[in-house]
């Protein structure tokens, strides 16, 4: 990296959509805007999405990386442990159960370490921790409901049911990870969320929001990331469509760079070219 690169905020982007709205498949128009790609994906078959919209879009993959990071831990023995006592214990019971299992081997911990030195799932090649990406680059994170799985798991481990403390801890480290990865990333970075109802409690008004843990994380959200924008799919007969919207009426949304519009071409080049064209505007020489 180069020593005396400008310091400018990087675009950090917040991809709202309900299943097969396009949220994944719209991750390959960063490698088209000509940046570096690096997905940690936290769902099935997530890679197999990647690849085929590379291949659709006729995208050369060398810029493409990936680790699979799954929310459940391997094997079915705490499985097995839980629905033992599921079957002797009544609600009560279980509720007053401290944190059990493996938690030491629980995935919210190799996504912390996969941050701090990027393996490619491709090629096993390491490109070291994310913070230290240049502008050059982006990450993704496919998506935000294995994030929430991840960080529950590894709070209440092998129980059944979080006590209000537990759902505060699980809650509080996935917005301390989205405030890591939105504030100190030099490069650009998204978050791919499925979307879901709650209600705002400062204004008492229901909107649609990103799917997350408790009710209180859902409305803060936003305010980290720059651009807040809902992926829809659109189907007539045997047609389908994808847009993109930032105007939807009782939508959590957010815009900066995007114009205001309820159909955006899915695509998140226009982000990457205005922040190409701030990074020039503050380019600094090399000192001599």
């Amino acid at each position: 990296m180069n020593a005396h690169a400008p310091v400018q905020q990087a675009p950090s982007i917040l991809l709202l959509g309900a299943s097969g709205s396009g949220k994944t498949h719209a991750l390959t128009t960063i490698l088209e805007a000509g940046l570096e790609l690096f997905v940690i994906t936290t769902e099935p078959r997530g890679v197999e999405t990647l690849l085929t919209a590379c291949e659709a879009r006729k995208l050369d993959t060398a810029k493409l990386h990936w680790m699979e990071i799954f929310p459940a831990r391997p094997g079915f023995d705490s499985l097995e442990q839980m629905a033992k006592k599921v079957s002797i214990m009544d609600q009560e019971g279980l509720s007053k159960l401290k944190p059990g299992g493996e938690r030491g081997q629980a995935q919210w911990i190799k996504l912390l370490m996969g941050c701090q030195n990027f393996t490619d799932g491709k090629d096993g090649k390491q490109y070291g921790a994310i913070d230290s990406f240049d502008t050059s680059r982006a990450v993704a994170v496919d998506s935000l409901s294995g994030l929430n799985a991840m960080s529950m798991d590894i709070t209440i481990g092998d129980k059944v049911t979080a006590n209000p403390g537990e759902w505060g801890i699980a809650m509080k480290q996935l917005e301390k990870f989205l405030m890591l990865c939105t504030s100190n990333l030099r490069c650009l970075f998204v978050l791919t969320a499925h979307v879901e109802r709650e209600v705002d409690e400062n204004t008492g008004v229901g909107k649609i929001m990103a799917s997350t843990l408790g009710r209180k994380l859902a409305p803060t959200l936003p305010r980290y990331f720059s651009e807040v924008v809902l992926a829809k799919r659109t189907a007539e007969g045997e047609r389908e469509s994808f847009e993109w919207s930032n105007a939807e009426l009782n939508f959590d949304l957010k815009r900066r760079t995007l114009p205001l519009s309820s159909k955006l071409q899915p695509s998140f080049a226009p982000i990457v070219e205005a922040y190409k064209k701030r990074v020039q505007m503050i380019a600094i020489e090399p000192r001599t």
